[in-house]
C-alpha cells in the first residue's frame, strides 16, 4: 500500500487486493520512517478501481485477443501489464494525529511519502479511541469481534438512532434501553408501533385503558391540549381567551387552598365544572360543554374511577428508577391524543427533574422518542433538547426519516447511532452534526450491513466507529409484529 495523494483531510491510497484488504471502515496507521513515532490515523471510506494512461487501449486489446485467440495471431502485450488492472484506490479520511506514539486531534500535519502503512488492530484502536468508562454499560456491540463497553455518562444529552426501516433501529434502541435500565437509569419510551411492549420488567401503560392520570399530577396543560385539539373553542372568541387565561388561575388557586389547609393538592374535571369562569352565560356554557365532553372520554382519574385505576406519576417514576422502563403504548391513540400525552408527560418529567435536583437524588431520566415528528412539534423538540440540558433530561430520537427532525437536533447532537440510510435528504440532514463530514456519512450509511451501526460522538471521543450489534435475548422481539393477510394461510 502506498500514498497516492493527500488533499485536505482526504488520503488516496493505492494497493493491490492480493496483498491487503482496505475494507470500508477499516483503520490504518501511516507512520514516518525510520523512527515510526510520527504519523496519522486514517479510516477508509470508499474504494475505486485504478485509472491510468493506456487503460482503454489495453481493454480494447484484451477484447481483441479473446476474439482472435482461435487464429493463433499473437498481439503485442507487455508482460505484467495485466496486474495493473487489479490495483485499487482507497479514499481515506484523516482521523487522528500521532505524536510520539500518542494519538491526538489532527492539526493539519501530513507525512512525507517515506512511510509505513499498517492496519490497526481492534484492541489498539479501541484503547486509543474509547474514553475510559466510569460507569460502563453492559456490552451490546462488537468492533472486529471485540466487545465494547460505552460509558453511560457520555450518552448525555441528545442522541439519535437513525436508519431505514428494517435496518435494526429498534433492535439497537432496545439494547441501549436495557443497558441503561440495568444501571437503574429511569427510562421512558413513547412507542407508536408496539416495538417495546415486550421488554422484560417494563411497565406498559395505555391511556384510557390502564393509565388514568390525575389532573393534580399532570397539570392543566394536558387538559388544555385536549380541549384545543379535540373540542376547540371558537378561535378569537371570548370563550377561548377566558378558558386559556382562567384555567391556570383556577389550578393555582386550588393549589394554594390545599397548601393553606395542609392537605394534598387535588383537582378534577368535576371541580372545574363547579367553578365560575366569567365572560357571560354563552362563555360559561361553551367551556362547561367542552369539559363534559372530555370527562366522557374517561381519560382522567375521577371520583367515579375504581381506586385501583389511580396512577401516581411520582410513584411510577420511583419504580422506573429501580430498573423497570416505562413504556407508553400509543398505538391506539389518535395523533391529537398522542401529542397531548407526550407534551403533558414531558412537563411532568420536567417537574420531577426539578424535585430530583432539590432533593439531591439526581435520578434524571432518558426519554426515548420513536418517530417523534408524528406527535411532537418542531418547537417542542427544540425545547426538549435545549431545556433538557439544564434540568437533566436526556433524549434518544429513534427515526427512519432524520429529515423530519429539526436541524437543531443534529447541531446539538451528542451521539449518533447510524444504521443504513439511502435517501439523500436524510443523509444530508444527519451530516449537520459536528462530528464528521457528509462524505463519511454517505459512504458508511449506504454500505451498512443489517445490524451494524456507525457510532460516533462523546461515547467514542468523536471517532466514527463501525460496530456489529449483538442479538437480543430470545424473549425480546427485535422488532414489532407486522400483520399480513398472508398469515392466515400458514
Amino acid at each position: 500500500m502506498e500514498i497516492a495523494s493527500i488533499k485536505g483531510d482526504s488520503v488516496l491510497l493505492m494497493y493491490h487486493p492480493a496483498e491487503t484488504a482496505a475494507d470500508v471502515g477499516q483503520q490504518y496507521r501511516i507512520v514516518e520512517l525510520p523512527d515510526r513515532s510520527e504519523g496519522l490515523v486514517v479510516q477508509i471510506i470508499s474504494n475505486d478501481s485504478l485509472e491510468y494512461s493506456g487503460l482503454q487501449q489495453e481493454m480494447i486489446q484484451h477484447i481483441l485477443e479473446e476474439r482472435v485467440s482461435q487464429t493463433n495471431i499473437p498481439l503485442d502485450r507487455e508482460i505484467g501489464m495485466g496486474e495493473i488492472k487489479s490495483l485499487k484506490l482507497a479514499t481515506a479520511k484523516i482521523r487522528k494525529r500521532i505524536q510520539q506514539s500518542i494519538w491526538s486531534s489532527w492539526d493539519g500535519w501530513i507525512p512525507t511519502r517515506n512511510v509505513e502503512i499498517i492496519r490497526i488492530e481492534a484492541s489498539d484502536l479501541l484503547g486509543n479511541v474509547l474514553p475510559p468508562a466510569r460507569y460502563p454499560l453492559a456490552s451490546f456491540a462488537k468492533f472486529n469481534s471485540s466487545p465494547i463497553e460505552l460509558d453511560g455518562p457520555r450518552l448525555n444529552m441528545v442522541n439519535v438512532i437513525a436508519g431505514v426501516k428494517g435496518s435494526g433501529k429498534s433492535h439497537l434502541a432496545k439494547h441501549i434501553l436495557l443497558a441503561l435500565s440495568q444501571r437503574e437509569v429511569p427510562c421512558i419510551i413513547y412507542d407508536i408501533n408496539g416495538e417495546y411492549v415486550q421488554i422484560p420488567s417494563s411497565i406498559v401503560l395505555r391511556w384510557g385503558d390502564n393509565f388514568f392520570p390525575n389532573l393534580a399530577d399532570v397539570g392543566y396543560e394536558m387538559l388544555k391540549t385536549l380541549v384545543q385539539t379535540l373540542y376547540p373553542l371558537p378561535p378569537g372568541q371570548p370563550s377561548e381567551a377566558v378558558f386559556e387565561s382562567r384555567l391556570p388561575n383556577i389550578f393555582n388557586a386550588r393549589r394554594q387552598h390545599c397548601e393553606r389547609s395542609n392537605t394534598p393538592f387535588t383537582i378534577d374535571i368535576d371541580y372545574l365544572n363547579q367553578q365560575t369562569w366569567g365572560g357571560g352565560q354563552f362563555v360559561e356554557d361553551a367551556i362547561h360543554h367542552r369539559l363534559e365532553m372530555i370527562d366522557l372520554l374517561g381519560l382522567f382519574y375521577s371520583k367515579r374511577s375504581p381506586a385501583s385505576s389511580y396512577t401516581s406519576i411520582q410513584r411510577l417514576y420511583d419504580k422506573i428508577c429501580t430498573g423497570s422502563p416505562l413504556v407508553f403504548d400509543m398505538r391506539n391513540l389518535s395523533g391529537n391524543l398522542q401529542e397531548a400525552l407526550v407534551n403533558s408527560m414531558n412537563q411532568s418529567l420536567g417537574s420531577i427533574c426539578n424535585i430530583e435536583t432539590q432533593t439531591n437524588a439526581k435520578r434524571y431520566p432518558f426519554v426515548f422518542f420513536e418517530e417523534a415528528h408524528f406527535y411532537v412539534s418542531d418547537s417542542a423538540i427544540i425545547n426538549i433538547i435545549t431545556r433538557g440540558r439544564h434540568i437533566g433530561m436526556a433524549s434518544v430520537f429513534v427515526t427512519n426519516t432524520p429529515q423530519k427532525l429539526p436541524d437543531t437536533v443534529f447541531r446539538q447532537l451528542d451521539n449518533l447511532f447510524l444504521l443504513a440510510l439511502t435517501h439523500k435528504d436524510d443523509i444530508r440532514n444527519v451530516s449537520k452534526n459536528s462530528f464528521t463530514d457528509e462524505a463519511t456519512i454517505e459512504s458508511f450509511a449506504t454500505r451498512m450491513p443489517v445490524h451494524h451501526a456507525l457510532i460516533m460522538g462523546n461515547v467514542t471521543d468523536r471517532y466514527p466507529l463501525i460496530v456489529s450489534i449483538d442479538d437480543l435475548a430470545a424473549d425480546i422481539p427485535p422488532s414489532g409484529e407486522t400483520k399480513s393477510t398472508w398469515d392466515r394461510f400458514h
